[in-house]
């Protein structure tokens, strides 16, 4: 099994790569990153993970108005990882996006940011600089969802750290879960039969303390069970 997983640019990555690794140890794992222009390097990759970093330039989603709000943009990366997701999406590969992953997926399908949560007048989602820690917060899960079958609960506690947020959907897109004050926490397709897996959540279950939690080990079982199925498909097509 061969997973793609978009380059953070720092070393955050390799606690990525570690909780890959929790769960299957044994799988091959490709950096996609905009610094090597590797793009064609998705096609040996039997799925993606979209990890998290920076703000999405505004540009994007059509509010240049707010880049006085936004932190850390890397255009350059914001396209590459477009371009792994509408690739990624065409070959049917099962795609798994955390915090900005999960907002570059939604963007590159057309829909819109929250440049800044609390500026809209959103709680504070960040945990600042006086710890190392998250914070964290419930999660209010949609029943009836594939995320709420894989979970296996209507809430749960998540860690976040995040100052923008999911605003419009972006096409074929359904929102999973919600922050107590109302914000986008997860997304899936609307119609998921016939696409292959995609499942989007704006906490970071890589670095949650409880990796026993469905929110975070749950997860990346079921996306490698996804993927380990999408790799038998493709072998024998």
């Amino acid at each position: 099994m061969i997973l793609g997983i978009t380059d953070t640019l720092k070393p955050s990555l390799q606690v990525y790569v570690e909780w890959i690794q929790k769960v299957t140890p044994v799988a091959d794992i490709i950096t996609l990153s905009c610094v090597q222009s590797n793009l064609d390097d998705l096609d040996r990759c039997n799925g993606v993970v979209l990890t998290g970093g920076g703000d999405i330039h505004p540009k994007f989603y059509g509010r240049e108005d707010a880049t006085s709000l936004v932190h850390s943009v890397n255009e350059v990366r914001d396209e590459f990882e477009f371009a792994v997701v509408t690739r990624a999406i065409e070959k049917n590969l099962p795609i798994l996006g955390i915090c900005r992953g999960m907002q570059v997926c939604n963007v590159a399908l057309g829909g819109t940011m929250i440049p800044d949560v609390q500026v809209k007048g959103y709680q504070n989602h960040g945990k600042g600089k006086t710890t190392a820690l998250d914070p964290r917060h419930c999660v209010q899960i949609q029943q009836g969802t594939l995320f709420s079958s894989i979970i296996g609960m209507g809430k749960g506690d998540v860690n976040t750290n995040h100052h923008q947020a999911v605003d419009r959907l972006g096409r074929g897109l359904r929102a999973t879960a919600w922050s107590p004050d109302g914000l986008v926490e997860g997304l899936e397709w609307e119609q998921p039969a016939g696409k292959a897996f995609l499942e989007l959540v704006q906490w970071h279950p890589e670095r949650m303390t409880d990796f026993e939690s469905p929110l975070s080990k749950g997860l990346l079982e079921y996306f490698i069970c996804e993927v380990q199925t999408s790799k038998k498909l493709q072998v024998s097509s």
